[in-house]
């Protein structure tokens, strides 16, 4: 047997025990009360902003705290590198080229109610339709704003993705519309608070109505970290303590990738920046004072926000029987290796660990051993699936997913698991092992290959070494076996498909127009829901 059918044959048997393990828990659980779920993200943070990963210079002590208090995996990562993909990979369980969401998302639809992701089994529907109360407080950037979509009940966000400002955004709350700028709020504070709303609210129905379990997605826009609003002065209150803390940047030349993106995108940027276009400010943030002050001030508002949240958990006598999820969507680097911002600030798309690795901790009291450290490799995908065995659901079919759920690791059990993540943004695809990660690029150059146990900083590529052919063609045969596996035709840009609502920026698809003379535009149609019952 090859090395491919060997790795086949084994992620195979994977499947199989997973499922099998899945249908007996799931039976198992039936018979008693599945427990509340928080699910806290941020948005573009990499894990090394955090004390528990290691950061001494960024005060994080609720985050820590819940570190201490639950599991932290040391090796998660996102499976793409911008904020809509990566959000519909965690609600879907499905990789960017099924469920085709390949960028961010824009603001605004034609189309009445659409939603990217309604027609697949996603996160909040399913737990809807299992009889969970369901709220989403923060960034949605999955589909149109205005009112609840995939089964929310409660429903507290803003327009759009791209954080502009901390203190001047459009809310659209439970059938309201107004400005947090009218309420002199910083927006984090406003998440926090309408969070800490919607228990309160939570815990009055549940006396009235009788126990349910509760699903809150609490989605904070911050750290963010990207321009414009990296590069202006700090709002958060806890720039001053910064100012005189500043805490240690990386110090190192711009990245050939942001020169070239530079050297090829300026246009303005949507809001005014120092540079004058995205490029630009990116650049100019590279060993920026200021941009590690608004950095550093806005990861502590969050850490203060979520303490907050926690604060009120406990205050509700629901601690115990919650299970807490913090992550990120997608890591961004701010000045490793010369690079800024997620895998979207680049030509060709970067793909380094700085862009994919987030942190990622369970907390559930009694449940999950406290103070543990899992250092398996994770993959984004792998969540929904985690989550649904955890919560007695596992029997629920996950059409198409790569996802294998790692749930008995949270039960601190012995589980058989490869050590092998995927990722994609657009032009750039990466298969990454416990030594080797192997970024092929389609229609875009240059490849790369990194011996991660010898190079953990990515900084030789190998990828024409002939020394390393073998390895190079072994890496490529795998990653091409997964995505024919697991794409869709109509999603697989590599062979000829689009994406929902855009691919590149600006309308900036002329590549693939080039490639496949049948190439369809990306396109925003409704679909019909996906439901249990």
């Amino acid at each position: 047997m090859g090395e491919l059918e060997k790795v086949t044959a084994k992620r195979g048997l994977r499947v199989y025990a997973a499922i099998a393990l899945a249908a007996f828990v799931a039976t198992a659980a039936t018979a008693q009360e599945r427990p509340n779920v928080l699910l806290i993200m941020t948005d573009n943070q990499s894990p090394n902003l955090l004390g528990a990963y290691g950061n001494r210079d960024i005060r994080t002590p609720n985050i820590d705290k819940l570190a201490r208090d639950g599991l932290l995996f040391a090796h998660a990562y996102a499976t793409s590198g911008v904020c809509s993909p990566s959000r519909a990979v965690l609600m879907t369980g499905l990789i960017p080229s099924a469920n085709g969401v390949h960028n961010g998302l824009p603001a605004r639809y034609a189309v009445e109610d659409y939603a990217a992701i309604e027609e697949f089994r996603n996160l909040p529907q399913t737990l809807a339709d299992a009889g969970y109360y369901t709220g989403l407080v923060g960034k949605y950037h999955l589909g149109r704003h205005e009112k609840p979509q995939l089964g929310f009940q409660w429903w507290t966000t803003f327009r759009g993705g791209h954080t502009s400002s901390f203190v001047d955004a459009q809310i659209f709350d439970n059938g309201q519309t107004y400005n947090v700028l009218d309420r002199d709020e910083h927006l984090t504070d406003f998440w926090s608070r309408r969070a800490v709303d919607f228990l309160a609210h939570y815990k009055e129905e549940e006396s009235a109505q009788g126990v349910r379990p509760f699903f809150l997605w609490l989605s904070y826009n911050g750290p963010y970290i990207l321009p414009p609003t990296v590069n202006q002065p700090p709002v958060s209150r806890h720039a001053d303590y910064y100012e005189n803390n500043v805490p240690v940047m990386p110090q190192n030349r711009v990245h050939p990738y942001m020169r070239e993106w530079a050297r090829n995108n300026t246009a303005p940027a949507p809001e005014p920046t120092e540079g004058g276009t995205y490029p630009w400010s990116a650049i100019d943030a590279l060993n920026n004072k200021t941009a590690m002050i608004n950095i550093a001030a806005e990861m502590t508002h969050v850490d203060e926000g979520i303490g907050t949240v926690l604060a009120a958990l406990d205050e509700l006598g629901l601690r115990d029987e919650t299970l807490v999820v913090f992550l990120a969507d997608q890591g961004s680097s701010w000045g490793q290796l010369g690079l800024w911002g997620n895998s979207s600030w680049g030509e060709p798309e970067p793909a380094y660990n700085a862009n994919m690795q987030v942190p990622l901790i369970f907390r559930h009291p009694g449940r999950i051993e406290a103070g543990a450290t899992e250092t398996a490799m994770v993959n984004q995908f792998d969540l929904l699936p985690t989550l649904l065995e955890y919560l007695g659901l596992g029997h629920l079919e996950i059409a198409n997913s790569p996802g294998e759920s790692f749930a008995p690791m949270l039960r601190g059990q012995d589980l058989a698991w490869e050590d092998e993540v995927f990722f994609e943004y657009i032009s750039t695809r990466v298969i990454q092992t416990r030594q080797w990660k192997y970024t092929k690029r389609f229609l875009a150059s240059p490849n790369e290959l990194y011996d991660m146990a010898s190079d953990p900083g990515e900084t030789r590529n190998l990828v024409d070494d002939p020394v390393f052919a073998e390895v190079v063609a072994n890496l490529d045969a795998r990653l091409t076996a997964f995505f024919s596996e697991y794409a869709d035709p109509a999603f697989d840009l590599w062979n000829g498909g689009t994406g929902k609502a855009l691919v590149y920026y600006g309308q900036r698809n002329q590549k693939f127009r080039d490639a496949f003379p049948d190439w369809r535009e990306p396109f925003v149609e409704k679909q019909t829901a996906f439901r249990d019952r």
